[in-house]
């Protein structure tokens, strides 16, 4: 484990070829399943507003609509959230426990999930002491506001040895894996196009599900919405450069249509592609996720390398400061300042202050 952290934080990480990024994605969780004496997982729930928490205890919790998921090991134990009514209103339904500070559940837990996409901006304080205690923490998305906090966090995983997980649902679909499989006999790439149902950036899956098919050397990016923090026209374009073995290709998404999400990959041989229909329940769209969740956190064990959780966080940024301060022109992906923040879905909402140790 601390090899798989420590190993070159800092280099750049390249994968050109689809085959290794499912190798490099996939490879900490390859291991025979836990039997089934393995314990239940103490899960602390982090941030209460707007969170994923109700939909992750009704997959998680026995009192949940879908108990019968028994693969699932983990259990939502303790709370926090700044509204102390939304955490006592969240432990009387889920059966679990308060806690009055956001640092006390160190020591009692196994993990912490946060759910929360307000808190994204304030993270790297919130998770600080669970990541040094060493303790598996998820990180919700956009995972952070800049990168120079995203790098405090992943600093801080690599120093202690901690499984730190920051993924959207959609990278732990099939259809995936799938994909990587197909275009190893489609031949070279020469564009791919791909939507998703919800067009707002943050609940925006698809590019990181794109990147795990296609690659993390992602060049240039440009993206086009309405308004980053509403729900409107939004279309990203991720330019992928040539190498010596593809000529260069564009990605194009856009957030649009009838379907949670689609793609389509053109080749020199072929397409390869897919549509997932709209209208999946909790269990269709989140188990897959909170299965690898489990599965990295009870092997200690990272699901996806540390660069590529800082790649994915860069483009992010990179496409909110194409449409934030060059009007949606193509902006270089490592040319951002890496202190210019994504805009908090609500200032103010936290402070440093919150989170004093």
């Amino acid at each position: 484990m601390t090899n798989t952290l420590r190993s070159g934080r800092r280099e750049f990480l390249k994968v050109a070829g689809a085959g290794a990024v499912a190798a490099l994605s996939m490879a900490s969780v390859a291991s025979a399943a836990p039997s089934d004496s393995t314990p239940v997982m103490k899960v602390g729930a982090l941030g209460l507003d707007y969170s994923f928490w109700d939909i992750w205890a009704n997959v998680l919790s026995p009192k949940g609509k879908y108990e019968g998921t028994s693969l699932l090991r983990m259990r939502p134990a303790y709370v926090w959230d700044k509204d102390t009514k939304k955490a006592r209103d969240f432990a009387d339904k889920w059966d679990c426990e308060v806690v009055e500070r956001y640092d006390a559940m160190v020591g009692k837990v196994d993990a912490v999930l946060v759910g929360d996409l307000i808190l994204a901006p304030w993270q790297h304080l919130l998770l600080r002491p669970y990541i040094q205690a060493g303790i598996p923490s998820f990180l919700q998305r956009h995972w952070s506001n800049t990168l120079v906090h995203m790098d405090e966090m992943l600093d801080l995983a690599a120093k202690h040895s901690t499984p730190v997980m920051a993924t959207v649902p959609f990278e732990h679909n099939d259809q995936g894996s799938i994909a990587v499989r197909q275009l190893t006999s489609a031949g070279e790439v020469l564009g791919a196009f791909a939507t998703a149902e919800i067009p707002d950036e943050p609940h925006f899956h698809i590019p990181y599900l794109m990147m795990k098919i296609l690659g993390y050397d992602v060049a240039s990016i440009s993206m086009n919405a309405d308004d980053v923090r509403k729900t409107g026209f939004l279309s990203v374009d991720y330019y992928y450069p040539g190498t010596d073995k593809r000529k260069p290709f564009v990605l194009s998404m856009q957030g649009a249509g009838t379907d949670l999400f689609s793609f389509n990959i053109l080749c020199k041989q072929g397409e390869v592609s897919t549509r997932i229909p709209a209208g999946s329940d909790a269990i269709t769209r989140f188990f897959p996720q909170l299965k690898d969740i489990q599965r990295s956190f009870e092997r200690r064990a990272l699901y996806q390398p540390l660069e590529v959780m800082r790649k994915k966080f860069q483009c992010l940024q990179t496409a909110y400061y194409s449409q934030m301060e060059r009007n949606g022109a193509p902006v270089k992906v490592g040319t951002v300042p890496a202190d210019w923040a994504i805009p908090a879905w609500k200032p103010g909402a936290y402070s440093a202050a919150d989170f004093k140790a």
